[in-house]
């Protein structure tokens, strides 16, 4: 085995677990309320297990008259059995038990008044009594603690995990388009799904089992060292040596688990693919192919997930085996050190000695699979700490200002750009300069992958220049707070994406608080607000999953809506008709006619024809702006842009 691996991984596990540890800091409150009431829980067990010695009272002889401890007087009823005071010469501890017990088999017998048969059979009652009282006592203690610390440690779970989730998606959603363009939806999916699912395993288990079943070792311990104190010392020995036997056991279970993770993340890519493509599925019969690549993903899954089941399993078995010896050992080194029934442990001591070792047999069998469930799953925990300490992508520097008051004026100023960590890709803009001035329409064409979309997306920061700058009203866009940059630009792109919500949802999305008379205002501008009022439930129809109940023109009118409402000084349309048919666009063109009114907008146009009014045309070919013009001044001579429209009319 790799010495560095090893320890590199160990030093992993630590720093997970005490991420995770760290995240019950803010609920301490109600975590000491979960230890108190576990700690109340294993005390009432521990309790109901030392119910064994008044039972053993009932078993014992009356001490011969002229004995230590004195014959039984029946005045008194005071009665003195040889167990306990073989126990009580001993052990100061237990002369005080067995004082309190006595005095409490008196007060039974006192209160029923009971007088029947001779002063054994009474003190048989009366300790019968004491046992019932004691026996209903722990339970009713144990059940209402048991209770307490359930729902307290659920509700801990769920506050943690809520935090959690929110945390991860937060930060997620800092990250720039360029890391969503690295990352497959399904390795995403599966750190918001299975691995948070680790991380909810995780948090049950350390308030779990990892508090309950060590209090359960614990007091035991405690009781057994007010027993004799040597015979406590001797069971924390051999429990030291199950700890660190557990610890080398479980470094196969934490690799072997990170490769299962990695491995569920493949499957769940696949499943997402398959469904995203769905219609290319049908379309082409590929179902056959697609379950043959799911089935290999999951054996793949079925491989990895065994591989670290079966380190559980093995690790488990080889715990349980070490634990029994233990036991067995304890047993045997309490006989061999003090005689059975010896002076130094005599009969109730040995049989309370025995009662509570064995009591810590269970506890320390599940701590075992709890802690080797806690290592299994601390390698998912890792991947959602993993995306939670990613960098925001774009933070606002230092000292960003509000963007407000926005006349709309937009440079592009010597602009470079390129896809690819730190800009090492292939350049898709070449020191790009173009002006935009306030309420104009500037129009960008070119054949795919001239750079069009690249250069808008610039604007709203979804990327930033790897040279030059951009700049807004003469202020280079990054000075700006980017949330309110966000706030003065609008987007309608060529595919509309509408949420499964309702209709008025989905247009208020555009703004934050807007009322349904602002809502109605902005679907009436977009052309669409009669074809919702012939809806069942008018604005509170729900559209289907990406918009599947309306057609491409009404979803991409109410996209316009959207646009609408949120009333932007910058416009940027990604050919927005380029996937509607004719009667559709020309429902959409009317929209975006109210939408551009008064705006500065950045159109990329597939169809040329519908960009034939705007103030400037500007055409790009391989990153840079290779003419510029109006529709007009393009066509009069021998242009690039003159080649691609007739080439488009004779396509059409």
């Amino acid at each position: 085995m790799d010495t560095g691996s090893a320890a590199s991984r160990s030093v992993s596990n630590r720093k997970t677990l005490s991420r995770l540890l760290f995240c019950f800091l803010p609920h301490s409150p109600l975590l000491v309320a979960t230890l108190i009431s576990s700690g109340i829980y294993a005390g009432a067990m521990t309790a109901r297990v030392g119910l064994i010695y008044p039972i053993l009272r009932l078993v014992g002889q009356e001490a011969p008259a002229g004995e230590e401890g004195g014959a039984a007087v029946p005045s008194e009823l005071t009665f003195v059995r040889s167990v306990a005071a073989a126990d009580s010469k001993g052990s100061a501890l237990f002369a005080k038990v067995n004082g309190i017990l006595d005095r409490m088999d008196l007060y039974w017998i006192d209160f029923f008044g009971y007088d029947g048969g001779t002063p054994k059979e009474q003190a048989r009652f009366g300790t019968l009594m004491s046992i019932l009282v004691l026996y209903l006592a722990v339970t009713v203690a144990a059940a209402l603690s048991n209770y307490v610390q359930l729902y307290l440690r659920a509700l801990l779970v769920v506050r943690i995990l809520v935090s959690l989730r929110v945390r991860l998606l937060q930060n997620l959603l800092q990250q720039p388009l360029a890391f969503y363009n690295e990352q497959k939806r399904g390795e995403l999916i599966s750190r918001m799904g299975n691995d948070v699912h680790a991380a909810t395993t995780c948090l049950n288990t350390l308030t779990g089992p990892l508090i309950q079943q060590p209090l359960l070792i614990f007091v035991p311990v405690v009781a057994l060292i007010a027993v004799a104190w040597w015979s406590g010392f001797l069971v924390l020995l051999f429990l030291g040596g199950i700890t660190y036997s557990l610890r080398k056991q479980t470094r196969k279970i934490h690799r072997r688990a990170k490769v299962r993770q990695r491995t569920i993340a493949r499957v769940t890519e696949a499943m997402v693919q398959m469904f995203s493509g769905i219609r290319v599925v049908k379309a082409f019969g590929l179902e056959k192919v697609k379950v043959e690549q799911y089935t290999k993903r999951n054996q793949e899954f079925s491989r990895d997930a065994m591989a670290a089941e079966s380190s559980k399993a093995w690790t488990r078995t080889w715990m349980e085996l070490l634990i029994n010896l233990i036991v067995v050992m304890v047993l045997l080194g309490a006989i061999l050190l003090t005689g059975l029934g010896g002076d130094q442990l005599p009969w109730g001591k040995l049989v309370i000695f025995i009662a509570f070792t064995a009591q810590i047999y269970r506890p320390s069998k599940l701590v075992v699979h709890a802690y080797t469930d806690l290592v299994d799953e601390l390698a998912g925990t890792a991947r959602v700490f993993e995306f939670m300490d990613l960098a925001p992508g774009m933070p606002d520097k230092p000292g960003a200002i509000p963007l407000h008051d926005v006349v709309g004026t937009v440079r592009f100023e010597d602009v470079s750009f390129a896809y690819g960590s730190n800009g090492s890709a292939v350049p898709v803009l070449d020191h790009v300069n173009l002006e935009v001035p306030a309420g104009q329409v500037v129009a960008l064409v070119g054949h795919s992958g001239a750079g069009k979309s690249t250069l808008v997306n610039l604007v709203p920061r979804f990327y930033d220049p790897v040279e030059g700058r951009i700049t807004i009203d003469g202020t280079d866009i990054r000075e700006f707070r980017r949330e309110s940059l966000l706030q003065q630009i609008a987007i309608v792109t060529q595919e509309p994406f509408l949420f499964n919500t309702t209709i008025r949802e989905n247009i208020a999305y555009g703004r934050a608080g807007a009322t349904i008379h602002e809502i109605i205002a902005a679907a009436q501008a977009a052309h669409i607000h009669d074809f919702i009022l012939t809806l069942p439930q008018g604005y509170d129809t729900v559209v289907g999953e990406r918009g599947a109940n309306l057609s491409g023109g009404q979803g991409q009118r109410l996209t316009i809506a959207r646009a609408i409402i949120r009333d932007p000084k910058i416009l940027i349309l990604d050919e927005a008709t380029s996937n509607l048919d004719t009667a559709s666009e020309k429902a959409v063109q009317e929209a975006l006619q109210n939408l551009m009114e008064g705006r500065t907008t950045l159109v990329i146009a597939h169809r040329l024809p519908t960009i034939q009014h705007a103030d400037k045309i500007c055409v790009m070919q391989d990153g840079r702006i290779a003419e510029m013009g109006t529709h007009r001044q393009l066509l009069q001579s021998d242009t690039l842009y003159r080649r691609l429209y007739k080439l488009q009319f004779a396509r059409e």
